[in-house]
């Protein structure tokens, strides 16, 4: 077969391509640079937009700084005429000291003289110490006011001095803010203030002079006449002293007695129920009536286990020593007091209260779930009002009330009863620990006591045993029969 040859062609449909994307690359360059120079238009125009409000704002600012320099120049003449004040003011404070040195001196003078005159009361008064002993703290008390009077000098020496170091950097001060220059002329009130507090303790030490030289006058007249008063209640009060001996020896076989009795009568107060110190003045007892109440597990019935529990709610109450008002709680999904009386305090009357109980408890019949958020919501509503203690009585953990969030209500698939009951546990201790009973100067905190009926499941007695721990209380479990 013969080879043919194709003629090449200068022009052809690829060399078409190639001149078209080259137009079209130029094209392009040519529309890029045409933009960069509108941006480039707009950028200057926009400068000189700024420019001239630039200018524009340098002016004004210009102008502010004229004005605040006027007003600088005004506070530096007012700053100026106050130093000369305050100048004037260290003057005469410094007079007023140079008197005061001289009043103090005066004072010192007459409290030797007021030495002088004790010393002589006390060589003619030996035998009345006690009486005298009055006379020298009033003595005292005039030396301890001459010491504050010199003290109060002294101060005012240290803040004329103050002062002084004041004035020295007043030139550096007036930079400082207006402010500044308020708080000085308060410190110079506050100054003058005390100077006339000092005038005012001068007189009042006077007139307490003058008082104390008429009472020592007044006290050693007494004292003769006390003295012989004196000597007459020694020899009575011997004579007391010798019946009181005679009394002592009686009340110690007393306290023996008292002793004995005593350690009776703690032994008693220590009576405990399984485990639990059965104590309280206010108690309120929670009954759980949900439905497992009366159940042995969840699908069997127990008609013996209600009466149980009823049982041991009354034997609780008869161990409580000093028992003295109470209230019962029953709740399932709900709570509410047993004698629907308001929850008012109940007095406790012996074991006619307990049968009372026992018996609105008998027809009361278990239901429904547990809501125990809902029974200890309503019992601290008597904190305010004295309770010092709670027994709760309960077998499941909580199944209703607060403690769900909205995802966990709605969530796909839903919780597990025991994830639910985890999280209102949770939500309940919590509660209790940072709203119901959390520490108050006000409140004691309230003693929490648990009892657990046919518990098996663990977490039934953690929760349990927790919330008595954090509550100061006990935990007990009763087991099945």
């Amino acid at each position: 077969m013969r080879i043919r040859h194709k003629v090449p062609t200068l022009v052809s449909m690829w060399m078409l391509d190639v001149f078209c994307c080259a137009l079209g690359c130029v094209t392009l360059l040519f529309l890029i640079n045409s933009r960069m120079a509108s941006d480039a238009a707009d950028t200057n125009r926009n400068a000189l937009t700024e420019l001239a409000k630039l200018k524009q704002r340098y002016s004004e600012l210009v102008t502010n700084y004229e004005s605040e320099k006027a007003a600088w120049e005004e506070n530096r003449r007012r700053l100026f005429q106050e130093l000369d004040s305050l100048r004037q003011d260290k003057e005469d404070l410094s007079r007023h000291l140079a008197l005061l040195k001289k009043e103090v001196q005066s004072l010192q003078a007459q409290r030797d003289a007021d030495r002088l005159a004790l010393a002589d009361a006390e060589k003619n008064l030996r035998t009345t110490q006690q009486q005298l002993t009055i006379l020298q703290t009033q003595s005292l008390r005039s030396e301890e006011l001459l010491r504050k009077k010199q003290k109060e000098t002294d101060d005012l020496q240290q803040r004329i001095q103050t002062l002084q170091t004041t004035q020295d950097d007043l030139q550096r001060l007036l930079r400082v803010k207006d402010d500044e220059m308020t708080m000085l002329s308060r410190q110079l009130a506050n100054m003058k203030k005390q100077l006339h507090d000092l005038e005012v303790l001068q007189t009042a030490l006077r007139q307490e002079r003058d008082a104390a030289r008429t009472a020592t006058e007044q006290a050693v007249k007494k004292a003769e006449m006390e003295l012989q008063a004196a000597q007459t209640r020694i020899r009575d009060l011997t004579q007391r002293l010798e019946a009181a001996q005679t009394t002592i020896i009686d009340l110690q076989g007393q306290k023996a007695r008292l002793a004995d009795r005593f350690d009776q009568l703690q032994k008693s107060m220590e009576n405990r129920f399984a485990g639990i110190v059965t104590t309280g003045q206010r108690v309120v007892f929670i009954v759980d009536i949900s439905g497992s109440m009366a159940k042995k597990d969840t699908n069997t019935v127990d008609p013996n286990k209600w009466p149980l529990v009823v049982e041991t709610v009354g034997k609780v109450m008869r161990s409580i020593v000093g028992l003295k008002e109470y209230q019962v709680i029953i709740f399932s999904s709900s709570a509410r007091w047993l004698f629907h009386d308001e929850g008012n305090w109940r007095a406790f009357r012996g074991e006619e209260s307990v049968k009372e109980v026992i018996d609105a408890l008998l027809k009361t019949q278990p239901y429904d779930d547990t809501n125990l958020y809902a029974a200890f919501e309503l019992a601290f509503t008597l904190r305010s009002k004295g309770l010092d203690t709670i027994y709760l009585f309960s077998d499941g953990l909580p199944t209703s009330g607060p403690g769900l969030s909205p995802a966990d209500i709605s969530r796909q698939p839903p919780l597990s009863e025991l994830e639910r009951s985890d999280k209102l546990s949770r939500h309940l201790l919590s509660t209790l620990r940072d709203q119901w009973n959390r520490p108050d100067a006000a409140q004691s905190r309230v003693r929490i006591h648990s009892v657990g009926f046919y518990f098996e499941s663990p977490e039934l007695g953690a929760f349990l045993w927790t919330l008595a721990r954090d509550n100061d209380g006990s935990f007990v479990g009763m087991s099945k029969p």
